[in-house]
């Protein structure tokens, strides 16, 4: 019993297209698509894993920076900024249909209260021009 109750929408849902080229692939030997990676020797696998080393400790070095940041702001009764990663990670959380109800609804309610709004708005115009 809303309002302006609307009946749900069925919506299809979005259907990958496969590429005109799909069936050279299916083939199996044709080509680029059967050309396999060459082995990586240990030198190069020694340099991959060295560099992985040093992107992790930077991170872990720039993480107990931003720490250390936080503690001293504390400290100075200063108020420090919030973790960004966590607001991020929340906003990117909500899968597109959860944003299509979301937005609906929020369109719906704002309409609702618009027509409420202006409603009361004549009403109160109507009983201070009619003399009540």
């Amino acid at each position: 019993m809303s309002l302006f109750s609307s009946r749900p929408v069925n919506r299809r849902r979005r259907v990958k297209r496969k590429t005109e080229s799909s069936w050279i692939d299916d083939s199996g030997d044709s080509g680029k698509s059967a050309r396999k990676k060459k082995p990586s020797t240990p030198r190069e696998q020694a340099h991959q894993l060295h560099a992985q080393i040093g992107a992790i400790e930077s991170f872990l070095d720039k993480h107990h920076q931003a720490e250390v940041q936080r503690m001293k702001m504390k400290s100075e009764n200063i108020l420090p900024p919030p973790d960004r990663s966590v607001h991020l990670n929340a906003k990117r959380s909500m899968s597109l249909a959860e944003k299509r109800r979301y937005l609906s609804a929020r369109n719906r309610n704002s309409f609702r209260f618009l027509v409420l709004f202006c409603s009361a708005i004549a009403l109160g115009w109507w009983i201070i021009f009619a003399g009540i």
